[in-house]
């Protein structure tokens, strides 16, 4: 009978409710395995490209620099 009260109690339909949230959210979460989920998202280079940006006290513009790929630097795909 101590189950049933709990159940039909306020805080015991609170604790079972997030119980049975936590439960479910862990069925429908997206599962990231070996980093192949990260997503990087940037602004557009158009929108971006010779504009001055304010962070903290200082400013800052955005320039386009292209670099010749190395073998000692780390390549990271992404799509």
């Amino acid at each position: 009978m101590g189950i049933r009260n709990v159940l039909h109690s306020k805080p015991g339909q609170i604790i079972i409710s997030v119980l049975l949230g936590l439960g479910l959210s862990t069925l429908f979460r997206k599962v990231c395995n070996n980093r192949s989920c990260i997503i990087f998202k940037a602004a557009p280079l158009d929108k971006v490209k010779d504009q001055i940006f304010k962070f903290g006290d200082k400013c800052y513009k955005y320039k386009l620099d292209a670099e010749k790929c190395s073998k000692n630097k780390k390549t990271l795909n992404y799509a």
